[in-house]
């Protein structure tokens, strides 16, 4: 799998994509139905098709279709996915779990 498998810059651009900007923390979850990029930080728990992780993240993430977790990428909590790429540098604390295994 290349570094460019899943096109990270295309995705900014999807229509619906929400997008967490550098400068901002969310509190609170993150329910999406479309491509979601945190290049900031989340304090709560991610839920959507797609994402793009950049930033930091201290909660659970579960993607229904693929994951991209970049080298700025700092996760506390579960990533569970169908497909994942992550690049050297990124850190996860916590489980990595394929979606199919889930109960």
């Amino acid at each position: 799998m290349s570094l460019n498998t899943f096109k990270k810059t295309d995705k900014r651009r999807k229509t619906g994509t929400t997008i967490i900007g550098t400068s901002a923390m969310v509190v609170g979850n993150i329910v999406s139905d479309s491509f979601v990029v945190i290049d900031g930080g989340i304090e709560g728990d991610i839920f959507a098709p797609e994402a793009l992780i950049n930033g930091l993240v201290n909660g659970n993430i579960k993607v229904t279709s693929q994951v991209e977790v970049a080298t700025n990428s700092r996760i506390t909590g579960d990533l569970i996915y169908k497909s994942v790429l992550i690049h050297e540098g990124a850190r996860i604390f916590g489980k990595l779990l394929h979606l199919d295994d889930q109960n």
